[in-house]
């Protein structure tokens, strides 16, 4: 078991946030992302024991230095259980749970094995009405589509909330952003290049779509805002 995992267990949040900065990033990284044997993260201890915000932050924080782009938040134990789950059950503080929509809006949607979302584990543990009405605004702006509502509801950004909700939308604006970089930056030429110098002159020659993705996919997500 994780120190991370037993601090946080042990609601010792300050030693918790100060241990978590102590580490290597691969080290904490593996610490954010260690299951006990029932598939519990230390992140999911932390929303249902009411944990800082800071805490919490801190450790979505260290998960995306996971060179595996793994998403924390997409994690379940073995009752199918999210963070969310545990935190609409749990923590108090809505400040929290617009966090956790924000970095992982498809939660809302996410069902335990019993079949219920984090918007019914609310309703059925009585929570209060910061708590439930949050849940249930979300959730069905959401299934209906109006990101920017839901942007206004969690305090994020119509964007990426939609990025993130929307897959198919996401890879969209990927490959858009990397044709534009492509033209930018002259990739477009890097095919040319190794092209026979005696090719007729008049010859098109098409933008390589593939090679451009490829070699921009690092750092496409940071110029996309831009161009858009």
């Amino acid at each position: 078991m994780s120190a991370l995992y037993e601090l946080v267990d042990d609601q010792q949040w300050q030693v918790a946030i100060t241990h978590i900065q102590s580490l290597a990033d691969g080290d904490a990284v593996d610490q954010v992302f260690h299951q006990n044997q029932f598939g519990i993260t230390a992140i999911m201890n932390a929303c249902w024991y009411m944990a800082p915000l800071e805490l919490v932050q801190l450790m979505i924080t260290k998960a995306k230095l996971d060179s595996r782009k793994r998403c924390l938040l997409a994690i379940t134990g073995n009752g199918g259980i999210t963070a969310l789950h545990w935190a609409a059950g749990g923590h108090s503080d809505p400040a929290v749970l617009e966090l956790l929509i924000r970095e992982h809006p498809l939660a809302l949607s996410a069902t335990s094995i019993s079949g219920r979302t984090p918007q019914q584990y609310a309703t059925d543990n009585n929570r209060p009405v910061a708590i439930t009405s949050l849940l249930t605004d979300a959730t069905n702006v959401l299934a209906a589509g109006y990101f920017g509502s839901l942007a206004a509801r969690v305090h994020g950004y119509k964007f990426a909330l939609r990025c993130l909700a929307e897959p198919s939308y996401a890879a969209r604006i990927a490959v858009r952003t990397s044709l534009l970089l492509s033209i930018k930056l002259g990739y477009v030429y890097v095919r040319r290049s190794k092209r026979q110098r005696n090719e007729a002159p008049e010859t098109g020659f098409a933008l390589d779509t593939q090679l451009a993705f490829e070699l921009l996919n690092d750092n496409v997500w940071s110029h996309i805002m831009t161009f858009l």
